[in-house]
């Protein structure tokens, strides 16, 4: 003999993602997202998608886990997976994966020697602004070094980090009451606090001609390699 239980019972999909939110790596690391179901009936399909339209063409769908490898900036952005089983609606649950990346690094003194007619002085203030493109934002730390030496602040060099609301990324140096001791090469260093990124460092030559007043301190022959940097 032969007995059959049949039931009607139906569930719709849930699932959990094993994993952070957000995911902050490094260029080149492997990323595994684990998904799995925690319920519905019949059994859901799971499925992976990416804000970036399309999964990248080297990642790997094996059961409910996605390996990203060697993961680049290009791949960054929102996966998620989607459980479907056409009972009720689809569940899905997302995560956000940052890739770590310093980028377009620039600067520019205040006042500007070489696009405003008002030139630097002994006596003076002047301030030195370094930006950076940083991801994530919150990793994001500098340093200032003059002659390769690292610099502190004090009550005559001013170092402050802008709000990042007003201006992100961005680092200045305050030179109050400027001497000819304060003459040399200024050096901004940006790095990423997670580690795994190179720094980017910037240099601005402070300089002055002996015995020609009111000649800019930043050198008409330190022109070209401030330009450089300035774009």
């Amino acid at each position: 003999s032969v007995i059959f239980g049949l039931t009607n019972k139906t569930a719709s999909p849930s699932i959990k993602l094993l994993v952070e939110d957000p995911i902050v790596v490094n260029p080149g690391q492997t990323v595994s997202l684990v998904c799995i179901t925690t319920g519905g009936e019949p059994p859901p399909i799971l499925t992976w998608v990416s804000s970036n339209d399309s999964l990248p063409q080297r990642s790997v769908v094996k059961g409910g886990t996605l390996t990203l490898p060697a993961i680049t900036s290009d791949e960054a952005g929102v996966y998620s997976c989607v459980a479907s089983n056409n009972v009720g609606n689809p569940a899905k649950k997302s995560t956000t994966i940052v890739v770590r990346a310093l980028k377009k690094g620039r600067f520019w003194i205040t006042p500007d020697p070489y696009h405003n007619d008002d030139n630097i002085q002994i006596g003076r203030e002047v301030k030195i602004s370094c930006q950076v493109e940083a991801t994530p934002p919150e990793e994001l730390t500098f340093s200032w070094l003059k002659n390769g030496r690292a610099l502190r602040s004090s009550e005559r060099m001013v170092i402050t980090q802008t709000d990042p609301d007003i201006s992100p990324g961005t680092t200045n140096l305050d030179i109050i009451d400027l001497k000819f001791t304060d003459f040399g090469t200024y050096t901004c260093v940006a790095a990423l606090k997670g580690g795994g990124i190179p720094e980017i460092s910037i240099d601005v030559n402070i300089s002055s001609t002996t015995g020609e007043p009111h000649t800019p301190l930043c050198q008409r022959h330190n022109k070209h390699h401030i330009s450089q940097l300035y774009n």
